[in-house]
């Protein structure tokens, strides 16, 4: 039976990126679990991004008909305290927590890859080292 973990959005952005930067050989079993995990996680981030983007439609200007102004790229403007809230905002949303179950497959061909502590069952986290401990 899978752990149910909780994990917050900005450890998700994490993993994402990890995931990104992680070269695999084609063909693979690291590819096809990379893929894997990247498959199940990618609604969790489609729903990041869309809580994301509202908040930034929230504190996008608006004038005072209540048109939403954008730039000449067709970008969102915002003003001086439209800016301080959405990043408030958007600390609050990288501090959200998700209840996410564990993946629980062979670690085998991605056992050195320790950003997948607390996402993949059997993987632990990297230890500091003697030098890092205070």
């Amino acid at each position: 039976m899978a752990t149910k973990v909780s994990r917050t959005n900005a450890e998700l952005l994490d993993l994402v990126r990890a995931l990104n930067m992680t070269p695999a050989e084609k063909g693979s079993k690291t590819e096809a679990k990379l893929k894997k995990i990247a498959e199940k996680i990618k609604p969790l981030f489609e729903n990041y991004n869309e809580k994301r983007e509202d908040i930034r439609l929230d504190h996008a200007y608006t004038a005072s008909n209540g048109v939403l102004e954008l730039n000449e790229k067709g970008e969102y403007k915002f003003t001086k305290d439209g800016i301080k809230a959405m990043a408030k905002d958007m600390k609050k949303l990288l501090d959200e927590t998700f209840d996410f179950y564990q993946f629980t497959f062979s670690t085998e061909g991605i056992e050195d890859f320790k950003f997948l502590a607390g996402w993949v069952e059997g993987i632990e986290p990297e230890k500091p080292s003697e030098d890092e401990q205070v």
